[in-house]
């Protein structure tokens, strides 16, 4: 399976989040195996995932 079927197959998972759909196809687990199982559990998880982090998320806490 082609890398674009992946990212097509991701996509429809994490529609509103491209960039974890293009991460997942091209570097995350077999799909056969782990892939789409992990993305379903990602895409019924209670809590959502904050794949764009503000830039303020990663600054110091101010004193």
């Amino acid at each position: 399976m082609g890398w674009w079927t992946q990212f097509g197959n991701y996509l429809a998972f994490f529609d509103d989040t491209p960039a974890l759909a293009f991460d997942m196809a091209v570097n995350g687990p077999n799909p056969g195996h782990v892939g789409y199982d992990l993305a379903f559990g990602l895409q019924a998880a209670r809590t959502p995932i904050d794949v764009y982090p503000s830039e303020m998320s990663f600054a110091e806490p101010e004193a």
